[in-house]
């Protein structure tokens, strides 16, 4: 039993060490410009769509509906190995003691989410006079239990299915903690006791369960390296991570945007960039995703200044983000086996990124149109985008040539 607490102990440390060695490279000024700008700019519009908001808004409800979900999202982390399929099968009767640490852990690293969630959730409460400071306290035990549970019930539940069918699992959790939060703020004490008893039997039953199952270490040893891939990939938008595989797609219906070759032509490098760009995975649907979640701020965000701000810092993230990932690995590249001069790549990725920039903005552009019509907002989030994007370009690039 001791020897399973300091493998874990030993574990822990180990992932600790890890998430900081490249969390260090995350958090740099770069995400907390873009972090600070973001949060403010979104702060700013929920502030201000407060003042207007109707006492007939469903705030409970979608309270309810958001908290229910950050809740039935609880996968166990485990940090199990591959090679704990032989070393820890003589000790499963024991792997309990591992396993409740491991829990605990799953827990308190969680619990900060549905807390978020709900603090923000709490002016909108109040502006629409949804519950009382009492039922407010309430909830707040409420979703500390519940998140405490519901990490055990998946837990179970994937230990007894073998990860089959945790979709339906989730449902039945989500429906549950939505309806015990809607209940608690709307002050139906029988039906938050119903419910609150339906959350137990529903563990206890899993529980029991479980106990007539052996562990399931293939399932639990790949969710945990699953888990642990999706960090590194989203490290490795910051920083190389060594023993990260970046996956590659063809994505032939961009064939058009390759163009030619040209070997030995100065138009090699640019030909190179570009099909970096369009076929690495990682890099690709970076952009599309902060594109994408740059438009969506220009369709729903009614304020002109926020949606500046906001654009400006996305299109900030996507230069300063696919200008790092385009230039990894200049240590050494097959291209440099060719005569090629050493000024032609970092002009290239210039270029390239300049391209994508601009029809961001143009995507950008059309989205604000929808909001605020044929005006010169638009064109005003468009011509952020590009001023932001082009210093951005500039003075990226050059710092790396100065180094």
């Amino acid at each position: 039993m001791n020897n399973l607490r300091e493998i874990w102990g030993s574990r822990f440390v180990h992932y600790i060490t890890e998430l900081q060695k490249y969390l260090k490279y995350v958090f740099t000024g770069h995400l907390a410009i873009v972090l600070v700008f973001t949060i403010g700019a979104g702060g700013y519009t929920y502030s201000e769509w407060l003042k207007e908001v109707p006492a007939e808004f469903p705030a409970a409800l979608l309270t309810a509906l958001i908290l229910g979900l950050a809740l039935a999202f609880s996968p166990p982390v485990t940090l199990l190995k591959p090679a704990d399929t032989v070393y820890f099968l003589p000790l499963e009767q024991k792997l309990i003691t591992y396993m409740k640490r491991a829990l605990s852990w799953s827990f308190y690293s969680q619990l900060p989410v549905p807390f978020i969630l709900y603090i923000v959730a709490l002016p909108l409460l109040s502006a629409t006079g949804t519950g009382s400071k009492m039922e407010y306290i309430v909830i707040a035990i409420l979703i500390l239990v519940i998140k405490r549970v519901f990490i055990e019930s998946e837990y179970n539940f994937r230990h007894v299915l073998d990860g089959k069918g945790i979709l339906l699992d989730r449902t039945v959790r989500f429906l549950l903690a939505g309806t015990i939060i809607y209940a608690g703020l709307e002050g139906s004490p029988i039906i938050l006791l119903i419910i609150g008893v339906l959350i137990v039997l529903y563990n206890f039953y899993w529980r029991k369960k479980r106990m007539l199952k052996p562990f399931p270490y293939d399932h639990f040893i790949s969710l945990e390296q699953n888990r642990m891939m999706r960090f590194y990939r989203f490290a490795n938008y910051f920083t190389d991570v060594p023993h990260l595989k970046g996956s590659i797609s063809r994505r032939a219906w961009l064939g058009f945007a390759m163009g030619s070759p040209n070997y030995g032509k100065p138009v090699a490098q640019p030909y190179l960039i570009r099909r970096t760009f369009i076929r690495t995975d990682d890099i690709f649907w970076l952009w599309v995703r902060l594109t994408a979640l740059s438009a969506l701020g220009a369709i729903f965000i009614p304020f002109p200044i926020v949606v500046f701000i906001f654009a400006g810092a996305l299109a900030f993230a996507s230069a300063v983000q696919l200008i790092h990932a385009l230039r990894a690995g200049d240590d050494f590249r097959m291209d440099m086996l060719f005569p090629e001069k050493e000024d032609t790549r970092p002009d290239a990725i210039k270029r390239i990124v300049r391209t994508v920039q601009w029809i961001q903005a143009a995507v950008v552009t059309c989205a604000a149109l929808y909001l605020y019509g044929v005006s010169v907002t638009p064109l005003l989030v468009g011509a952020v985008i590009l001023i932001i994007s082009e210093a951005t370009i500039r003075l990226t690039v050059e710092k790396k040539e100065y180094d």
